[in-house]
């Protein structure tokens, strides 16, 4: 079997050739990523290309005019650091975000959130709901290039994740149990944005067979949130992108790291094709076998290497590791074997490079049907 096929069949519930092999955010055939272009990552990365099955994550931009045009970014450097003031002017009043890049780390830091008081967030509820078309057209370029190794992922926010991530988390949570009429307002506002384009989207990507990761179950996951408050934030809504998903004739995947066993449940209710990245305690709450066992082939698991597993396991290990992942779930289908999270420090640390391969070389031995 070709990747594509492979993974197109696990999504399906049939029993592919052997189990599909993926590195997550760890994209072999996007040559614009940051480990395409680190050379300390070039002989992990042509490993991936080699012997990986590619999910290519990407996404479709969800612009908001108003805010585009009444944006402002003012941006200093300080030693390996880039700060930036992004300053929104909303018909009420300014909000700012401050982040932090640095340069030897691939990821943005937030220093300071927009909404940090009640004037805040009636300042960000006053911002017209103006969207641009989604443009699809790199889509098709990209599946294009990917041809048979692999498919697309198109990664998207649910309400809860661009309204958690408008706080600092503890006050979001704070709010969400002292203020959940207002948050509600606010899950509703950016809902109705989102849903609008993912329908747009739609449209132009029928029957494509991409997967879609929804992003954003984990910030109603305990211990931050009881189960009761992910029902009324995450069902409600991401159970629509579910359907709408499949309906199109592609396929959708909940994202959620952190302790789901109490919210389980309530992701099978919404009937995802998938499920990832299921992470063992203690990070997690749940085994991959009580997963699979719960989940009773109603979807596709994707895990459950962890990634501090990648990053300080021994010589040895992680193909006991890989072993026991395979022994919890390869029977039966519906498993794809993925870390949980991809490394973001420059330069790859070797150990994490050793480690990678042992995972990606255990994976085709045990993964075999």
């Amino acid at each position: 079997m070709t990747s594509k096929e492979r993974i197109l069949a696990v999504l399906k519930g049939e029993i592919p050739d052997r189990v599909p092999v993926s590195t997550y955010e760890l994209n072999g055939w996007n040559f614009n990523s940051f480990e395409n272009k680190e050379p300390s990552y070039k002989k992990l990365m042509e490993l991936i290309r080699e012997k990986v099955d590619c999910i290519y994550m990407t996404g479709v931009s969800l612009d908001n005019i108003f805010i585009k045009k009444n944006t402002v970014v003012e941006k200093k450097t300080e030693g390996i650091s880039t700060i930036s003031n992004i300053i929104i002017k909303t018909p009420k009043g300014d909000i700012k975000r401050v982040t932090r890049v640095d340069s030897n780390v691939h990821t943005t830091w937030n220093l300071e959130h927009y909404l940090k008081t009640d004037e805040d967030l009636a300042k960000y509820m006053s911002i017209p709901d103006t969207l641009e078309k989604p443009d699809c057209s790199h889509l098709f370029k990209a599946e294009k290039e990917l041809g048979d190794k692999g498919i697309l992922m198109l990664s998207i926010s649910d309400p809860i994740c661009e309204a958690a991530e408008l706080f600092e988390f503890g006050e979001f949570t704070i709010r969400a149990l002292t203020q959940t009429e207002d948050i509600v307002k606010l899950l509703d506002k950016l809902y109705a944005s989102q849903i609008e384009h993912l329908k747009e989207v739609l449209k132009q990507i029928k029957d494509r067979g991409y997967l879609f990761r929804i992003c954003g179950p984990e910030y109603a996951t305990p211990p931050y949130l009881s189960p009761e408050y992910f029902h009324e934030f995450v069902c409600k809504y991401d159970k629509e992108f579910v359907r709408l998903i499949k309906e199109s004739g592609n396929f959708a995947r909940i994202h959620s790291h952190g302790k789901i066993s109490k919210v389980f449940d309530h992701i099978l209710e919404m009937a995802p094709d998938g499920l990832d990245p299921i992470e063992a305690p203690h990070n997690g709450d749940i085994l991959l076998k009580d997963a699979k066992e719960r989940s009773k082939g109603k979807l596709c698991l994707f895990g459950n290497i962890q990634l501090r597993d990648l990053e300080n396991a021994k010589p040895g290990e992680m193909e006991k590791i890989v072993k026991a992942c395979m022994d919890e779930a390869k029977e039966g289908g519906r498993y794809i074997i993925m870390p949980t999270a991809a490394p973001i420090n420059i330069p790859l640390s070797p150990i994490t490079e050793r480690n990678y391969e042992s995972f990606i070389e255990a994976s085709l031995k045990y993964g075999k049907y």
